[in-house]
């Protein structure tokens, strides 16, 4: 065990509850945190190294969607800084369970999809053009979706032709960065690849994983 988790199973309280966001990018939003395996978020320091793109590139009034939404961090956070409905995707009935329990303890919309994010639309599975059609085309899309991500891309033709939105895209491997990077060029997107931080470093999901941030026409 790492002094890190050492330090959380002594100092910090044992159990899930809702907590107002003292620090960070989501400083003020309401979560519902497990210090066991939430305290970055707590303490404002999860993922910082896209902290500072994702400040720049969502303004007041911008229309945004979160791809992988998991528990819903990022959803806050973009939800807080557009001032907008936020529409959130996760394939994880939990983690959309997770997400719309703490969107209830803000004042925020929310629109969420339970659907596989993908490049055709199925039983279960919903492409972003879709999405779009059916709720608004986004001015921002965050996407961490564990290496299905050039599907989700390929399956927002349309909105990346039409719109070029900005992007952020966690990427998982350095085939799918490629070809990620590849996808984004043809739009006229030119990808600035941000690595993980060495300092007190998070678990990645694979060996070579990082995010490419996509500045668009917005």
């Amino acid at each position: 065990m790492s002094w890190y988790n050492v330090i959380k199973s002594i100092a910090l309280p044992k159990g899930a509850t809702f907590r107002r966001l003292p620090w960070g990018p989501a400083a003020g939003v309401t979560m519902k945190i497990d210090f066991a395996h939430q305290a970055r978020l707590y303490f404002g320091v999860y993922e910082l190294e896209i902290a500072r793109f994702i400040r720049r590139l969502v303004q007041r009034g911008a229309r945004c969607f979160d791809v992988g939404a998991d528990a819903g961090y990022y959803s806050l956070l973009l939800a807080r800084l557009s001032g907008e409905p936020i529409v959130a995707f996760d394939a994880d009935l939990r983690a959309v369970e997770r997400v719309r329990e703490n969107f209830a303890h803000n004042r925020f919309d929310l629109t969420i999809y339970q659907a596989t994010v993908g490049d055709c639309d199925g039983e279960g599975v919903i492409t972003l053009d879709t999405a779009a059609a059916e709720t608004f085309v986004p001015d921002f899309i965050k996407m961490d979706i564990e290496g299905a991500e050039v599907a989700a891309l390929r399956g927002a033709d349309g909105i990346l032709r039409r719109r070029r939105p900005h992007l952020i895209v966690e990427v998982h491997g350095r085939d799918r960065e490629r070809e990620c990077v590849d996808l984004l060029g043809h739009h006229g997107y030119r990808p600035e690849r941000i690595a993980p931080r060495r300092l007190f470093k998070e678990t990645r999901p694979a060996d070579h994983n990082g995010w490419l941030v996509c500045e668009g026409s917005q």
